[in-house]
């Protein structure tokens, strides 16, 4: 007999690292990117706008991407939908989560949790939404810290996205039920200064000896295991799959994403032996002082621009993360 058990939180042991005034939690609220919402289905209005390449909010850019003569995105999305119900039309109603809305902080920058000890959620609070469009971008699903600094990670909460929620549970007309022996695993990459990489896994769905197990709530996943970071990247791999990758739907939600200041000197956008590298967003212009050689380079390593220039326009360049290189500096930033 089929079962279906709902893995509702994650949450012992991470309030006293969420209280530290050193942790920065992700804060929509505060995000100095635009971010209104469509009242239909509650995405982000810049979803679909090809200038926007980013959602920045503290010391963090979420990476952004879209064709819109296609009416296709891929990285990441805002959303304030709290409608959890099953939709016909997938595509229109694909920004929401399981837990209907995002997650409420107190006062003291701490996650509210009600008497079951679970996040409490309230449709007012926005969220973001995540699409892992790996034919797009090597790195599909990323994010940088805008200051150039490395941070300590800590913790951040993960949904399933009510679209693959639904899938794995019935179906749908491009991926199958689950069954016996499938799972529906997040991967958390973590790339430290050196560019050394560290992974976590995350089980957001499972079917094992006739028990279907779905994330439905805000599951809190301790990062510290990925140390001093300066890029973190999210990949999605589903047992059910195809000649064109996986059948299931690609998608997860995320928020409240936690980091700690670090004394590392990590990858910093301050003067160091004499060079000094800057990055203007509004014109994507990259300055670059006191180096005589500069290069950039993509996640891979391969190098895109160099020369002794002291500007590199790296307007037409896609949406995603780069590596300035000047002397022994370097700092990433997210287009």
């Amino acid at each position: 007999m089929r079962k279906i058990f709902t893995l509702a939180l994650a949450f012992a042991g991470i309030m006293a690292a969420n209280a530290d005034n050193q942790v920065i939690t992700l804060d929509l609220t505060k995000a100095t990117t635009p971010l209104t919402f469509d009242q239909d289905n509650g995405a982000w209005t810049g979803t679909y706008n090809d200038d926007e390449e980013a959602i920045v909010s503290q010391c963090f850019s979420f990476v952004h991407s879209s064709m819109s003569d296609y009416n296709t995105w891929w990285g990441f999305t805002a959303s304030n939908s709290a409608d959890n119900q099953r939709q016909e039309n997938t595509i229109k109603y694909q920004f929401s989560n399981m837990a209907k809305g995002g997650i409420v902080l107190n006062e003291d920058g701490t996650v509210k949790t009600n008497s079951f000890g679970a996040p409490e959620t309230s449709k007012d609070v926005p969220y973001l939404v995540a699409y892992c469009n790996a034919y797009m971008a090597a790195r599909p699903v990323d994010l940088t810290f805008n200051d150039g600094k490395a941070y300590d990670a800590v913790g951040v909460y993960i949904n399933l996205s009510s679209w693959p929620y639904y899938s794995i549970e019935y179906g749908d007309n491009f991926a199958r039920a689950f069954d016996n022996g499938d799972k529906f695993t997040l991967t958390v990459h973590g790339i430290a200064p050196d560019e050394s990489e560290k992974t976590i896994d995350v089980n957001l769905a499972s079917y094992t000896n006739g028990n279907l197990t779905i994330n439905r709530g805000w599951m809190y996943v301790d990062l510290t295991e990925l140390g001093t970071v300066n890029e973190i990247y999210f990949t999605l791999k589903s047992t059910d799959s195809g000649a064109y990758g996986d059948n299931t739907p690609g998608y997860f939600c995320l928020d409240k994403l936690m980091v700690k200041e670090t004394n590392d000197a990590g990858v910093s956008s301050t003067k160091i032996n004499d060079a000094s590298i800057s990055y203007d967003r509004v014109t994507h212009i990259v300055t670059v002082d006191g180096a005589e050689f500069a290069m950039i380079c993509d996640t891979t390593g391969a190098v895109l621009m160099s020369g002794e220039s002291t500007t590199f326009d790296i307007s037409n360049l896609p949406a995603g993360v780069y590596i300035v290189k000047a002397g022994d500096n370097s700092i990433k930033i997210a287009k």
